[in-house]
């Protein structure tokens, strides 16, 4: 990359390439993979343990931790998270890193069965949406 590259131009004209894309996702898999399991050693538990708390098999276990990666879904994230103990949130940003929206999942919230949307606006104090306990809120 000559000096003086914008990089987020510089990724953004490398993406339109089919195969830096394939291989982007590629890495961005095996990342979050890799986070997981680093995430569960992190909290001293084994992958048997983590099972027991999903109620799968160690096997599914070992697979989220090695090939999940961003086609796991986000309900398969949160109930993984929290089986370690930990809440999950997740950051909507713009191009310039500005954070639009919030979404924030305890660690002993149930993963809700119900469409009832989360999602808040920041410039309202903040509150549970309709009896939920998970905050979520829209940037001001």
């Amino acid at each position: 990359m000559p000096k003086g590259t914008d990089f987020n131009a510089y990724f953004r004209e490398s993406m339109k390439d089919p195969e830096a894309r394939r291989l982007y996702r590629e890495v961005l898999d095996e990342e979050l993979s890799w986070l997981l399991s680093y995430l569960r050693e992190e909290r001293g538990l084994s992958q048997k343990e983590v099972a027991e708390r999903l109620g799968v098999s160690r096997g599914r276990v070992s697979q989220l931790e090695t090939s999940a990666g961003l086609s796991m879904t986000l309900e398969s994230l949160a109930r993984y998270a929290q089986a370690l103990g930990l809440s999950l949130r997740l950051e909507f940003a713009d191009e310039r890193g500005e954070v639009l929206a919030r979404f924030s999942l305890a660690a002993d919230e149930p993963v809700a069965e119900t469409t009832d949307s989360s999602w808040e606006n920041a410039g309202v104090s903040p509150k549970p949406a309709s009896g939920k306990a998970s905050w979520a809120s829209w940037a001001a």
